[in-house]
């Protein structure tokens, strides 16, 4: 540098520091044009495929809600009364008189089930699960002791899922099948033995659930009408005292807890309505209970 220059930056600076402005100025703006120069150079696909991809999580999230509120509307209307009344069936439509064939089954010397495909978990119906239920849950509950009762308990309030269940074709075929209950239905001996048993009729009969039920006249009248009761009032063994109705009333008689059913309103009104029982109501309930 100059004697004159160096002399000349110190008399007049500010002349210098514009200078140095203006070409830090300039360097930025090459700088800055570089990098335009740089992005513009990116593929074309890069900011369609990001949007792309924005839309596919917005619409992914849409659907996980509108799936989770349809859940709760279904729930909703699976819990509504009126939402299982067109799904029982309905005893008028069936007749379990027509082609029935017995099959002699031979009893142990033990009434035990040992039932070993069944799993650990018995099936219980609600109306959270009954439209989800299989045919061969109907047939476990109708098959495994104690299924049925356990399911009972569970609704012990609600005869319209009572009415569903035991109008499943699946329980009531799978129930008369046991190898504890089939014996029964096909001989009557066997039949008026276990009518003779008071200690093990009163034990049930004064059981809890069963008391719950007995209780809730509507319950009792559905369990009346139903298909699974109509398979029971055909088997052999019933019939048999369905045709002799004097030698059932003995039997019922001379137990304490069947002669006690008979007062029950809803007993009472479910055999009057039983199409199998009608004909014989009033031999087997004889005269009406004095109003209290």
């Amino acid at each position: 540098m100059k004697t004159e220059e160096i002399i000349d930056r110190l008399r007049h600076p500010h002349k210098y520091y514009k200078k140095s402005a203006a070409k830090n100025a300039s360097a930025q703006a090459d700088a800055t044009h570089g990098r335009t120069t740089r992005d513009s150079s990116l593929p074309s696909w890069v900011v369609p495929s990001l949007a792309a991809c924005i839309l596919v999580i917005v619409f992914v999230t849409w659907l996980f809600v509108l799936n989770a509120k349809n859940k709760a509307d279904n729930l909703t209307q699976a819990l509504e009364p009126k939402q299982i009344e067109g799904l029982t069936y309905e005893a008028a439509d069936f007749n379990p008189s027509k082609n029935v064939t017995y099959v002699q089954i031979n009893e142990g010397s033990d009434r035990n089930v040992a039932v070993d495909t069944l799993g650990t978990t018995l099936p219980i119906i609600s109306r959270y699960n009954y439209q989800s239920m299989t045919p061969n849950n109907y047939k476990i509950i109708g098959m495994a002791p104690w299924a049925l009762t356990e399911n009972f308990s569970a609704n012990t309030q609600d005869p319209q899922i009572i009415q569903y269940l035991l109008n499943r074709p699946e329980v009531g075929e799978a129930f008369i099948a046991r190898p504890d209950v089939a014996p029964l239905l096909e001989d009557p001996q066997l039949l008026a033995a276990l009518a003779q048993d008071h200690t093990t009729l009163n034990e049930f009969f004064n059981s809890d659930v069963i008391s719950q039920l007995l209780a809730n006249e509507q319950m009792v009248r559905v369990i009346g009408k139903s298909r699974f009761m109509s398979h029971l009032l055909i088997s052999k063994a019933v019939k048999y005292y369905r045709d002799r109705p004097q030698e059932a009333v003995k039997l019922i008689d001379a137990s304490p807890t069947l002669r006690a059913l008979k007062q029950n309103p809803g007993v009472r009104q479910a055999v009057e309505e039983n199409h199998y029982l009608k004909p014989i109501a009033q031999q087997l309930l004889g005269a009406t209970p004095a109003a209290k």
